[in-house]
């Protein structure tokens, strides 16, 4: 029925009945616009802050020159020559994780004004402002809460290594981290592998801040994985290279010592054989001295050669304008909803009477 209403429209007999019932449109849509006025100034300013980051994305990295030194040294690079398991596209999910959202927990903020000056978690948890419907929303769980208290849980974590890693978060901290999670944003542009980190905050400095912060805790975090396992070698190889020095210096020093005591023109064959013997044991030291130091020193140019570089296109400014909410548009769906509905409301009202008198019928 109503179907068919659609089908069958005389736009003449449209135009005509809203006209007929312009008064009650204009009043529609004047409480629309109203209406959408007051959402538009209850929903909190949010002002936006970006960082375009173009990272390193070699796969594989030569050494040049020492290159030829760690063949001779036996030193295996193999290993730069492996994908990273890391890559941009995994940045997003890196930067929505809670290992790095809780390192922003307990950094400082100040807003722009000079009034708010704490933990991004206190910001958020206590000087973020609402819509004042979400209070509304909001207020049968609170009661609930208040009647029945629920048991909180503290944060925890395990660290065992016999054991699954884990932690545990708390209910406030769980729920600052899902805010979180909303504010804080990475995409990655595929082609390019362009890195954009988005903050939405309140507060124009503080969304300056975050976005700072969140794009400089990325890096730390794929700089730690990229050099972990070469940061793991080179503290190998100094070690062995302390070992062999001090080795070889001992060495040394019992050869000076023995020619010191020996250095009247002794030539009894046991001397001379013992002579030789240190010799070849000084030679020899001084050998494994040598390609242990070339060992260390490709592994610290190994450090370098995978620590990632980060060219940043754009640093985090501090916005002028909100992005939201944006009043002229809520404004105009308001009402054109309004007025469409008026409209179809028209179209079909004629035909939702019969059917009501049929029904009383």
């Amino acid at each position: 029925m109503l179907s068919s209403s659609f089908k069958n429209v005389d736009v003449l007999q449209l135009i005509k009945k809203i006209w007929l019932s312009r008064y009650s449109l204009l009043k529609s849509c004047s409480v629309a616009f109203v209406l959408s006025l007051v959402i538009g100034f209850s929903i909190p300013k949010t002002y936006q802050s970006e960082v375009v980051l173009a990272p390193e994305t070699s796969k594989s990295p030569s050494l040049g020159a020492l290159g030829s030194i760690a063949s001779l040294a036996g030193f295996d690079m193999s290993s730069l020559k492996q994908e990273d398991a890391i890559y941009p596209e995994l940045y997003p999910q890196i930067v929505s994780s809670s290992v790095l959202l809780e390192e922003l927990y307990g950094m400082k903020v100040t807003s722009s004004d000079g009034t708010v000056n704490c933990t991004l978690y206190q910001y958020i948890s206590k000087e973020q402002s609402k819509a004042w419907w979400e209070y509304i929303v909001d207020l049968p769980l609170k009661l609930k809460k208040m009647i029945f208290p629920a048991k909180e849980v503290a944060a925890s974590s395990s660290s065992d290594s016999t054991a699954v890693s884990y932690k545990m978060y708390s209910e406030a901290q769980s729920n600052i981290m899902n805010k979180m999670r909303k504010m804080i944003s990475c995409t990655v542009d595929v082609g390019n592998d362009v890195v954009t980190i988005t903050v939405d905050m309140q507060d124009p400095l503080i969304a300056a801040q975050v976005a700072d912060n969140v794009a400089r805790l990325l890096q730390e975090y794929v700089t730690r994985y990229r050099v972990n396992k070469s940061y793991q070698d080179y503290e190998y190889a100094n070690t062995l290279y302390e070992e062999a020095r001090d080795n070889y210096y001992s060495i040394q020093s019992k050869f000076a010592e023995y020619l010191d005591r020996h250095a009247l023109g002794t030539m009894k064959n046991s001397v001379r054989t013992t002579e030789d013997r240190m010799e070849d044991e000084l030679a020899l030291a001084y050998t494994l001295y040598s390609q242990v130091a070339q060992q260390k020193e490709i592994a610290r140019a190994k450090i370098q050669e995978r620590t990632p570089v980060f060219s940043v296109i754009q640093p985090a400014e501090v916005p002028i304008l909100p992005v939201s909410p944006r009043k002229m548009f809520i404004a105009i769906s308001f009402v054109l909803l309004t007025f469409f509905g008026h409209v179809v409301w028209l179209m079909i009202a004629g035909e939702v009477k019969k059917v009501f008198k049929r029904r009383n019928n």
